[in-house]
């Protein structure tokens, strides 16, 4: 998996980077616990990545050797990325989705109060 990948799964399973207790010297590093890499590992997420990925390599591939019908094929069956499950998963309740929605409005306010400039 990519560290592309990888920092996009985090985003959307909520998945932050901690500060250990005690500071490792050299450059600036990012540590994820254990648990939470096992919890990403585990996520049905990960294998639709990593199936999306090998349909774009084919397509490539054929794409290469010349064979467009075949590469319209692999990125026509291009499996899709369903994120049903990560919203029920944190918000599990309309309240619980309407605690978390006064964030985004305070932040559209104050995108709007800003002046604008070229």
């Amino acid at each position: 998996m990519s560290l592309k990948d990888f920092r996009r799964l985090c985003i959307l399973k909520g998945v932050y980077p901690r500060e250990p207790k005690k500071k490792f010297e050299g450059n600036n590093k990012t540590y994820y616990s254990k648990k939470d890499i096992n919890f990403l590992a585990h996520d049905k997420i990960l294998s639709t990545l990593l199936e999306i990925k090998v349909h774009i390599k084919k397509a490539k591939r054929a794409k290469k050797l010349g064979d467009d019908s075949k590469a319209a094929g692999y990125i026509k069956r291009k499996p899709k990325l369903e994120l049903s499950h990560i919203v029920k998963e944190r918000y599990p309740s309309f309240t619980d989705a309407i605690r978390d929605l006064d964030d985004a409005l305070c932040l559209i306010n104050l995108f709007a109060c800003l002046p604008s400039h070229r």
